[in-house]
């Protein structure tokens, strides 16, 4: 190879890219990679080198790749898609002509920048080689000490099933004894197709056309591939050779596949398929610690457009990276989070096929312009917000929007992950929120207030449940209004049956909801809850009696759970419980003959009705803040858990939150939701030292 004064010129453009893969492109031509005798000194010498390069990286020009990045550009061949007429950036949204050859990859500016975060996430590296590096990232400097595992979401179509397969055969072919983990939630994402797959044929690229022949006489099944051949001591077989294997395995159905086997990599692809991610997680990553010490890595990818069950689990690993030892990049992606930390993403911008040149230079803004015109088509054309979430989420330009899940319901959803992402990124749902403990005083019997000034109590913040204690808190945002009168606030209750198994995820859900108050600055918005599940239901429905008489609200509830109307009862509190919607249910249902009673039955055609309702309240229009952007109701949510149920809702699954949201409308409904409620003009000093005293005696 000829010297090479520079591959990257003083703007960052790669300029001569070809020189990281001479010998991908020699066999490409040729169809071998050395000319010399097999086994002569040349010969040997050659490989040798090679090897070398894949193991420790390879510079030239002033620049350096990492040895798996080599790996991937020079010793595997994969589809790619190349334009039939001159290569050029595509500078408009016009379809162009392509078809895909198998070929060494290209080098791409977007593979650059992940092969050296990987490889800095391992072994860490000073500030200033990181910031040599120009890889268009931002780490903190606490994050370059190395001994991180990694998080990585991104775009459909970007190569990284390749990339991964390309990381596991050079681990296979460089590391002897090594063992390499491949896993994922089902068998169809590892082989014969899957990662597994690939790296399989990968494998057989190597015995076929390089100097690293590896037998695999002991093990060689589409799930496991060993290095190793068969001799004979004294008669008996015995197994010799490199040893290093490779291990597919699935997590759908046990959490513990990889417990207890000490690997160099582990790899779990298409996580957020993972029903069980951080059981997965946590239970895998003990393989590789040792005491103080990480003895090898993980990789946990997320493609958009196939999350779905692990979504939750994996956009929570994703945004508190640190507490999970994934290693932390600023959110440089999202919109205004660039002090937030997440993991890394690989956007639909870069390395879009069209809009990199043929040194592989993204694009990126031409790509982007690209990507928003045809989502406005789309939305034009569109009947509804499916196609439009959809496209949005297989190709998405930021995090947040790789963790949209399209589904049946109807809720604004891009909408309520933009809301979800800035109360994650600015911790709202602690900012805006008071855990508190309420309690009867003794002279008085009046309901009363105690904050948690201790921070023992424990919100349930998640719709998935972290932690084993659910007993919940009830979390305020607005205090009641001294002498509210009555139907200005409402409650909205989805109990659980007592007799629930205890290993049960369902939970007590309560919204404290408020109306318009004439004067008050606040209204139509949720101002207290209650999720929770504690030792019996007299305990939850203790405190949900204490709340209706601290906002001077009545209780609409779903009144198939007996126990709530015997609890009132037994206390000779019925007059706290809402009476049935009669209006609504006379609307929603024709010829209805239901008994007046307390609270409401839910039947599909009231649920549909009740999502309908919560639709409309989420995207009522408030305001308009000092930016002339819209404020609508879901914008003033900051329960996370609410957030993410309403995202990931669907008719099959259990979404306690919105069920109590779905009672609540149809009370609000059914008295009418502009209802202005009036209040006796008191003076100011007399009103604020009231509500002092009320709340916090």
């Amino acid at each position: 190879m000829s010297a090479v004064d520079s591959i990257r010129n003083s703007d960052g453009i790669w300029i001569n890219t070809n020189c990281f893969r001479e010998e991908g492109l020699s066999f490409q031509k040729n169809k071998y990679y050395t000319p010399e005798a097999w086994g002569s000194p040349a010969w040997v010498e050659y490989w040798n080198e090679q090897l070398r390069r894949c193991k420790e990286g390879y510079s030239v020009g002033g620049a350096y790749i990492t040895g798996h990045h080599y790996f991937y550009l020079n010793f595997t061949n994969i589809m790619l898609t190349k334009d039939k007429g001159e290569e050029k950036v595509v500078k408009d949204i016009k379809k162009t002509s392509g078809s895909k050859v198998s070929v060494c990859p290209d080098f791409w500016d977007g593979d650059y920048n992940y092969f050296h975060a990987l490889d800095i996430a391992r072994n860490g590296c000073t500030r200033e080689y990181f910031d040599n590096l120009n890889l268009g990232l931002t780490v903190q400097d606490r994050f370059l000490t190395g001994g991180y595992h990694m998080i990585v979401g991104k775009a459909r179509r970007k190569g990284f099933s390749y990339k991964s397969a390309a990381i596991c055969t050079n681990i296979y072919n460089t590391e002897p004894d090594s063992l390499v983990i491949i896993g994922a939630f089902d068998k169809k994402f590892l082989y014969p197709r899957g990662t597994m797959g690939m790296t399989s044929r990968f494998m057989d690229f190597l015995n076929a056309n390089t100097g690293w022949r590896k037998a695999r006489e002991f093990v060689d099944k589409q799930e496991h591939r060993k290095a190793s051949y068969k001799s004979f001591k004294s008669g008996v077989p015995v197994e010799n050779g490199y040893m290093s294997e490779i291990i597919a395995l699935t997590f759908g159905d046990n959490p513990d596949a990889a417990r207890g086997k000490d690997a160099k990599l582990i790899l779990f692809e298409e996580a957020g398929k993972f029903n069980n991610l951080k059981d997965s997680y946590m239970a895998t990553k003990e393989s590789l610690e040792d005491g103080a010490f990480i003895t090898g890595q993980m990789i946990i990818q997320g493609t958009s457009g196939d999350m779905e069950g692990g979504t939750i689990d994996f956009a929570d690993m994703y945004y508190n990276p640190e507490a999970y030892d994934l290693f932390p990049f600023n959110n440089i992606w999202d919109e205004n989070a660039e002090h937030s930390l997440c993991g890394y993403f690989h956007p639909e911008t870069l390395n879009l096929v069209g809009f990199y040149d043929k040194e592989g230079n993204s694009d990126v803004e031409n790509a982007k312009n690209y990507e928003l015109n045809k989502r406005e088509v789309l939305r034009k054309a569109a009947n509804s917000s499916y196609v439009l979430q959809k496209r949005m989420q297989e190709k998405p330009l930021c995090p947040s929007e790789a963790f949209l899940t399209v589904s049946t319901n109807d809720f604004p959803i891009v909408e309520l992950q933009h809301q979800l992402d800035l109360v994650r990124r600015e911790n709202l749902h602690v900012k805006k929120s008071m855990p508190v403990t309420l309690y009867r005083e003794e002279e008085t019997n009046k309901v009363k207030v105690k904050l948690d000034l201790n921070g023992t109590l424990k919100p349930i913040n998640s719709y998935k449940i972290k932690d084993e204690d659910i007993r919940g808190s009830v979390v305020i945002y607005e205090y009641p209004v001294p002498d509210a009168p009555k139907g200005l606030y409402k409650i909205g209750y989805d109990p659980y049956r007592q007799n629930q198994a205890l290993s049960s995820t369902s939970l007590g859900a309560t919204y404290v909801y408020k109306g318009v108050l004439q004067g008050s600055a606040t209204y139509d918005c949720i101002v207290a809850s209650y999720i929770g599940r504690p030792n019996t239901s007299d305990d939850y429905n203790r405190n949900l009696e204490m709340l209706a008489e601290l906002y001077n609200a009545e209780i609409g509830y779903e009144n198939e759970v007996t126990e709530v109307r015997s609890y009132f009862t037994k206390r000779k509190k019925l007059h706290l419980l809402a009476v049935q919607p009669d209006a609504i249910i006379s609307a929603t249902i024709k010829n209805s003959k239901v008994a007046r009673v307390y609270g409401i039955h839910m039947n599909e055609k009231l649920k549909d009705a009740g999502e309908k309702y919560l639709k409309q309240w989420l995207l009522t229009e408030k305001n308009i803040d000092e930016n002339d952007k819209l404020i609508l109701n879901l914008n003033t949510i900051y329960d996370i858990g609410l957030l993410e149920e309403l995202i990931q809702y669907n008719r099959k699954g259990n979404f306690d939150r919105i069920s109590a949201m779905i009672v609540l409308m149809m009370f609000i409904e059914n008295d009418g939701e502009n209802k202005i409620h009036n209040k006796k003009q008191e003076d100011d000093e007399k009103f604020w030292d009231s509500f002092a005293r009320s709340l916090f005696r």
